[in-house]
């Protein structure tokens, strides 16, 4: 089927990419001026959710689509390791997505016109106009441009998984995640790698014999503000990434179109086997809505420790991936955001077996709103961290970055 969206703030395709900073900043402008009016919504506290519980909710059809990541660092990395061109076909990476006109459908029946405290409303109409409304709804439906460029990135860097069959455990965590695209990258790529390999191996040890090595586990840790887009369109989009890796490589290229839509039948079949999947390939997966803060990294530690278990003397070596894109616009949250992104680098270094690495994807500039890449700098400096610039998007519009934060000044 296909079909064209009629509202405004439709969401990123893979055949235009479009710069929404102008939108973005007028938007957000407008929420701040309307806070200024009335006083600003109390923050949603920090709440953890399991993919089971969210599934429960969805309908029995999803419609969704394929995201083709557009590469703009990739192709340069491939042809400085091989001395060789490279075609973008070749590096293409897609990714199966939950229709935005789908989701916009499931909160229209949900909602209550007549109940003005309803929030489905609020985040229905956030939906149509494209609106971030401070502190209600921050734009999670949408599929923003750092999103790609940060999915970019780390395609381009999966070479980095390849410790995962060496026995390292890895902790994905996404902050502002919406639609996941960059995580979904990688739990794709995982899930992939994991059909073909067996849970255990022989490893060769320097004494010439061999002992059964196990692989590492990976757990995928989804936060975004509201729990109605973790639900509707996180949670989807991991049940899709399971679901569509049945159709084949073929099938799966066929579809790649953005603008084809495509359903899938969600019963408690597909449901099962989602989960079947991720247990096999020793996945795990899990969700946490609201505020970012001190209560919210308590209840990421609190997951780490649960997936740590009693694998503690399994694994020695741990490594946590931080990925966060189009979460730095707002002057209000910029402070608390970078306070949790040390927070996580502090955790690698209270012991020398975890590995932290944190990477931002950004616009350098959200015009008229006052955030951006120089203002999120300064709040880095203020912890004793620093940033490096590991890509530089500079197409038409508004220069985008993706940035790696360390330790350090």
């Amino acid at each position: 089927m296909s079909f064209s969206f009629n509202f405004a703030g439709d969401d990123i395709s893979d055949t235009e990419i479009e710069d929404t900073t102008t939108n973005l900043a007028r938007t957000t402008i407008s929420s701040l001026s309307q806070s200024q009016a009335t006083p600003a919504p109390s923050l949603i506290p920090a709440q953890c959710h399991n993919l089971p519980s969210l599934l429960a909710t969805l309908p029995s059809q999803l419609t969704y689509n394929y995201l083709t990541i557009p590469s703009h660092h990739s192709i340069s990395t491939l042809q400085s390791k091989t001395g060789t061109k490279t075609t973008n076909d070749s590096i293409h990476t897609r990714v199966p997505r939950r229709s935005l006109f789908d989701i916009r459908q499931q909160l229209m029946a949900e909602s209550d016109p007549s109940d003005t405290t309803d929030s489905t409303n609020t985040l229905l109409e956030g939906l149509e106009s494209g609106d971030l409304s401070n502190g209600v709804y921050e734009g999670g439906f949408k599929t923003w441009e750092c999103a790609v460029d940060l999915a970019d990135y780390i395609s381009s860097h999966l070479d980095n998984l390849d410790a995962l069959d060496e026995g390292t455990d890895i902790h994905v965590i996404e902050l502002g995640a919406g639609s996941a695209i960059p995580s979904l990258v990688l739990l794709r790529d995982v899930l992939q790698q994991r059909r073909t390999t067996v849970q255990s191996k022989d490893v060769q040890q320097s004494n010439g014999t061999t002992r059964q090595g196990q692989r590492g586990k990976v757990k995928f840790t989804f936060c975004d503000y509201n729990a109605d887009v973790l639900r509707l369109c996180t949670a989807a989009n991991v049940l899709l990434t399971t679901a569509t890796l049945a159709l084949g490589d073929e099938q799966t290229a066929a579809a790649g179109n953005n603008e084809n839509e495509e359903d899938i039948d969600v019963d408690e079949r597909v449901v099962a086997e989602c989960l079947r999947r991720l247990g096999e390939a020793d996945v795990e997966v899990d969700f946490i809505s609201g505020a970012w803060g001190d209560e919210f990294t308590k209840l990421v530690r609190a997951g780490m420790a649960r997936a740590s278990g009693a694998a503690e003397e399994r694994v020695a070596r741990k490594k946590i991936l931080v990925l966060a894109s189009e979460t730095i616009y707002a002057p209000e949250s910029l402070g608390v955001f970078a306070r949790t992104v040390g927070d996580f680098l502090a955790m690698g270094d209270e012991t020398e077996e975890v590995d932290v690495s944190v990477y931002v994807a950004a616009k350098k500039v959200y015009f008229g709103v006052g955030g951006g890449v120089a203002e999120f700098e300064e709040e880095i400096r203020k912890l004793g961290c620093r940033t490096e610039m590991v890509l530089d998007v500079k197409d038409a519009g508004v220069g985008r970055v993706v940035l790696e934060v360390k330790v350090g000044t």
